[in-house]
Parts: C-alpha cells; sequence; structure tokens
C-alpha cells in the first residue's frame, strides 16, 4: 500500500518537475485568504552587526510559500519555522513562536559555525528589542482590518532584502527536522546506513524505522514490529529512505487533493496500483480528467456511490493491469490519519461485474418503472441501499464497522452470511413498522438488496444464480385470470429460490399477500387497520403466522356481508392454504423468525402483483391492490 503511494508521489512530481521537497514539506500561510495580511520583521546589517529595523506590511498570498518557508509545529511551541500566523495575538505569538524558534534552534549540531553566528546574532537583537518590535506591530495592526496576520523575519544586507526561504541554513533546518521525524520517536531512533528500502528495493545511504505519515503503518503498538516490540530496531520492519518519504509525502496531499471521495458519512482514497508507470498515469489521468469533465451526462451516471465524483464506471472499463485499493478512514484529524477499513486489490474486471450485477437488478419489473415526483427511476442499486440497512442514527446505532466489513466483501467476492444479511433488513423494517411508518420502500430495498447479492453469488448457503431468470420479470408481472394464478406463482417462487427454498415460504409469502388484501379492504372501508396489530410488530413465529390464514379468510367474509361487495381473493387464499398443507406441521418448518417476517412482508409488499385481474367493471372499482 505504501508503494502504491509513493507511486502517487512519484506521478504527481513528474507532472510538476518544480516541484521540490520544501513545497512537501511546507503549508501555505496564506490558507485559502483567511490571513491575506503579512508583516515582515526587517533586520538590517550594519556595520557588521545585524538590527532591527521596522515592520514591512505585505499582501500575503500562496505565491510566497516558498520564501516563507510555513510548517505549523504545536499550539504551545514553535513552529517548524520562525514563520506564523498570530492566532493569540502579537505579544503572545512573537515570545512563543520567534523567540523561542531562535532559543530552540541557534545552536543545532547541523548548523555551520557562521550560520550558528547568524542566528544568535538575531535571537539576542529580537529579544533586545522585543517591546520596540510589540510597539511597531500594534501601530501597523491598526491599519488593517481584522483579517489574519503572518508574521516572518526578513532581512537586508548592501540592499538586497531576502524571507528565511533564500537562506540555505533554514532550508537545512526543514530538512534534517524533517528527517529527524522519520527517526526518532518515543525516546528513541531507529535508522541504519546502507541498507535496502523497503518501498523502491535500492540499496540507500540511510533508512529511517519510525516513517508514520499513514496511521495503518504504526510502530507505538505491540505486534507492528518485527521480531517483537523493540522500537529501534523498527527499520527492519519497514525501512523507507528520504526519497520515498518524500514520494508518500507527496502521494498523500495528491490523495486528500483529488482521490478523496464521499461515501455514505465515511470517506476514502482511492489508490491505484499498477504493474509498470506507464499503466499508473494512464490510469491516474483517467480519473484526474474524468473528474474535472465527466464524459458521461449527469442524468446518465450509473453511480455505485452517492459521491457525485464517483469515478467506478469508468474503472470498470480498464484492463486487468491495476488494481484499486479504497482506504476508508475516519474525520481527519491534526497530524493523524485514522484508518477504518482497507480494501485491497480490487481489478476492473471485478468493478464490471458489480455493475453487471447492478443492471440485472435496476431493469426487473418489480424496480424498474418506479419514478419520484422528479420523474427519476425510485429504486437504482448502489452501496446506499446496503447502507439503509447499516445505518449510523440515534435510534439504530453506529453500524459503520459492519457496512464497511460488507463493502469489503462485496468488492472482494468473499461469502456473506444471508440470514445476516435478512435480520439487518428486518430490523430495520420492524422499527418503521412499530411506528406505524410506511414500509414498502424499505421493504422492496432489501428484496433488491438480496436480488443483487444473490445476482453476485455472495451468499454463503447454496442459492439458485438468477442468470436464467425468465424475462417476464424484466417486461412485465401480472396474472391475467385465476386459471393462471398458480402456474404464475410457482413461477415467480422457482425464479426467486433465495427466497424460496419450501413450501412454508410460499405460504408464508402468500398469507402475507392476503393480509395485505385485508389491510387495504380495511384502510377503504373503516380508514384504519386494526388487523395490523396481529402482525405482532412482525415478531410473529412459525405458530402465529400459520394461524393467520383462517383469521384473514373469516375478516374478508365479514366484510363480503356487512358491505354486500365481492372482493376476489379465494383464489389466492385457497393457494395459500395448499402450500400451507404441503408445508407440514408449522412445529417443523426450521425457518428463522427474522427470515418468515421478511418473507411474510415481502409478500404484504408485492401483493399488486399477485392480485387476479377483474373482468367486470364492479370489480375494477376495488381497492385490493394498494401497498402500506
Amino acid at each position: 500500500m505504501i508503494s502504491a503511494i509513493a507511486e502517487l508521489g512519484r506521478f504527481e512530481k513528474n507532472k510538476n518537475p518544480d516541484l521540490t521537497s520544501f513545497d512537501i514539506w511546507l503549508e501555505d500561510s496564506f490558507d485559502n485568504g483567511q490571513y491575506p495580511n503579512l508583516f515582515l520583521i526587517e533586520f538590517i546589517k550594519a556595520d557588521s552587526k545585524w538590527t532591527f529595523r521596522k515592520i514591512d506590511v505585505w499582501q500575503n498570498s500562496s505565491d510566497l510559500k516558498s520564501k516563507l518557508l510555513y510548517k505549523f509545529g504545536s499550539s504551545s511551541g514553535p513552529n517548524i519555522t520562525p514563520t506564523s500566523k498570530v492566532a493569540k495575538g502579537i505579544e503572545v505569538t512573537i515570545p512563543r513562536k520567534i523567540i523561542n524558534w531562535f532559543e530552540s534552534n541557534k545552536n543545532k549540531n547541523f548548523f555551520s559555525t557562521e550560520e550558528k553566528k547568524f542566528l544568535n546574532e538575531i535571537s539576542e537583537e529580537i529579544k533586545g528589542k522585543k517591546e520596540d518590535i510589540y510597539k511597531a506591530l500594534r501601530e501597523k495592526a491598526e491599519m488593517v482590518d481584522d483579517d489574519g496576520i503572518v508574521l516572518s523575519p526578513v532581512f537586508t544586507e548592501n540592499g538586497n532584502q531576502k524571507f528565511i526561504g533564500d537562506y540555505k541554513s533554514f532550508k537545512k533546518f526543514i530538512t534534517e527536522e524533517s528527517k529527524q521525524k522519520y527517526k526518532c520517536k518515543y525516546k528513541k531512533c531507529s535508522f541504519s546506513k546502507n541498507k535496502t528500502c523497503s518501498v523502491c528495493n535500492k540499496v540507500k545511504d540511510e533508512v529511517f524505522g519510525f516513517f508514520t505519515s499513514l496511521a495503518f503503518y504504526t510502530v507505538d503498538k505491540p505486534g507492528m514490529v518485527t521480531g517483537g516490540f523493540q522500537q529501534d530496531k523498527s527499520w527492519r520492519n519497514y525501512p523507507v529512505c528520504l526519497d520515498c518519504a518524500l514520494d508518500v509525502e507527496t502521494g498523500i496531499k495528491l490523495m486528500d487533493q483529488e482521490l478523496s471521495f464521499k461515501f455514505y458519512g465515511l470517506r476514502y482514497y482511492l489508490i491505484p496500483r499498477t504493474i509498470n508507470r506507464r499503466a499508473n498515469e494512464d490510469i491516474i489521468d483517467s480519473i484526474l480528467d474524468f473528474k474535472k469533465s465527466p464524459r458521461i451526462n449527469a442524468t446518465d451516471r450509473e453511480r455505485l456511490t452517492n459521491d457525485e465524483n464517483d469515478v467506478f464506471e469508468i474503472l470498470q472499463e480498464a484492463q486487468n493491469n491495476v488494481a484499486l485499493n479504497l482506504v476508508f478512514y475516519a474525520k481527519p484529524k491534526k497530524g493523524i490519519l485514522e484508518i477504518l477499513a482497507v480494501i485491497e486489490e480490487i481489478l476492473p474486471s471485478r468493478i464490471r461485474q458489480l455493475f453487471n450485477a447492478k443492471h440485472f437488478t435496476d431493469n426487473m419489473v418489480f424496480f424498474k418503472g418506479q419514478k419520484t415526483k422528479e420523474n427519476k427511476e425510485l429504486f437504482r442499486f448502489s452501496f446506499g441501499t446496503l447502507r439503509t440497512f447499516l445505518p449510523n442514527n440515534k435510534i439504530e446505532g453506529n453500524n459503520d464497522k459492519s457496512f464497511l466489513e460488507l463493502t469489503r466483501m462485496i468488492f472482494s467476492d468473499i461469502k456473506i452470511d444471508y440470514q445476516f444479511i435478512l435480520h439487518q433488513i428486518i430490523s430495520h423494517i420492524r422499527n418503521n413498522f412499530v411506528q406505524n411508518q410506511a414500509i414498502w420502500f424499505q421493504t422492496i430495498q432489501g428484496f433488491m438488496l438480496i436480488v443483487y447479492l444473490n445476482k453476485l453469488n455472495l451468499f454463503s448457503k447454496s442459492l439458485k444464480e438468477e442468470a436464467d431468470m425468465d424475462h417476464m420479470f424484466f417486461d412485465s408481472f401480472k396474472i391475467e385470470s385465476k386459471e393462471e394464478l398458480e402456474e404464475k406463482a410457482e413461477l415467480f417462487f422457482s425464479n426467486f429460490k433465495e427466497f424460496f427454498e419450501s413450501d412454508a415460504h410460499s405460504s408464508i409469502f402468500l398469507i402475507g399477500v392476503l393480509a395485505q388484501f385485508l389491510l387495504n379492504i380495511q384502510k377503504d372501508k373503516r380508514n384504519a387497520t386494526p388487523f395490523r396489530s396481529k402482525l405482532k410488530g412482525l415478531k410473529m413465529n412459525s405458530r402465529d403466522i400459520s394461524v393467520l390464514l383462517p383469521e384473514i379468510i373469516e375478516k374478508i367474509e365479514q366484510y363480503k356481508k356487512q358491505y354486500g361487495i365481492h372482493y376476489q381473493y379465494k383464489a389466492i387464499a385457497d393457494l395459500a392454504s395448499k402450500y400451507l398443507i404441503s408445508s407440514g406441521n408449522f412445529r417443523n418448518w426450521n425457518i428463522p423468525i427474522d427470515e418468515m417476517n421478511f418473507i411474510f412482508i415481502l409478500g404484504m409488499n408485492l401483493s399488486q402483483y399477485f392480485k387476479v385481474k377483474s373482468n367486470t367493471n364492479k370489480d375494477n372499482k376495488q381497492k385490493e391492490d394498494g401497498n402500506e
């Protein structure tokens, strides 16, 4: 993974030859316009001595990045260089960020004697003229708006003004200090000379053991270090040379700017890994070009995720000389990258399979043609379908871990527990059902999710694949007469074997169909659905469901007598009775509670497809085909 990120860095440097190691390490003090005022503390050399002269006010900009060498250090101490944003007032910034920097670093052993002399002179001058500097800064601050201020020293000699970025000594300091964080940590140092770098596989003059720019490689936790928890020997675990460390740092910046995508309340980096540099450049160029100017109209986009910049659609077209890695991470914190999950080695051919299964599912009659108010397709499979049943909210809790694990299994073609998926679906539906909310949409989504996963052959139990599914499930599904009811129902059951493994499953489904017919009648005639309470919050056992059939028939008969209207239900009731009898004693069904209740609620919400078409105008007026 780190090698793939280093390759991103090399790509970026090839595209931008002027990019230096300092650009990689530095931050932009302009900060998107939040710090537009640059106050330069000018020192002038006269009579071989450096003295404070004045405060120059400049317009700050990103173009001054290499001149100012800004790099945040800590909130309570100095930055990496004596350039600082004014966050807590000038009187706090000067001693903490500038005086402290010179005092702490003026005698570093990698400085030459002449460099140490220069830094000591500036340090003494700042301390001696501190009050004069405060006064001059306050006067200048009154002349500008309340926008952010950046402080940085400049040095004038023989009429030439130099920023700290014009001095080799300050650049040397950044290089050595940056290398130091790769060398030493936890009061231990880990590096070696003339060893092989584990990223580029070349023997380098020096390799470092504490390269921790990425949180998924850390040596501060037992178990992460080869040969035991010996931190000073960690270079043996993952030695990295300076060149590769800089490549990784550059790659991380490219990831942050261009290869970070949204994923249902989470974020991930998309990191390609290729077998050669040309393939790597081609795939990265394709991603960046697509993000800048998608060649597919937004209304025609086929997305697997909720990111408007989702690039999976073009990645499925790539050859299998590239593997994709998805690194999911938590909300960024300063200096910390918390990795939530990593999905490695996804081939474009696998992405094509995911899209093929999506197209198969989307075009099924039960999902296709359902429109929103904006005339958009209501049901389109994406990972948002999975997220529906593994949310992160106050009612159902934080399911991010399970959601990411299921996402990993789908991308990686790893078998999934069918009962786990059913449990998540029915649990979510129950939450809506007990609050007397509509459940049609979630039920159809659950149906869609299982059809999709089964098409990918992902269930750990053996289920029928849908490759030979009857064409009518993509064109239409209607039952034109009582005579074809049983044939069409049997066709439905046989084509969705993942749901209907036995006659018990079929009977449960048809009892659900009848239950919805009854609820529709009650809603139409009484504007209430008292029979809903019989469904026990969708936690019915086999006995509860089996005894519903005679109760439903009895209730519908009562409405027939009460209102003198003929309801077409008998053909369905007869078929449900047939399957119920064939299923044997309900005590022997051996079907999990979650599965029974999902099959039941699926029957309720697909009931409109099992209504026998009427032959009389009178019957056509009856409202039996609605759903909750």
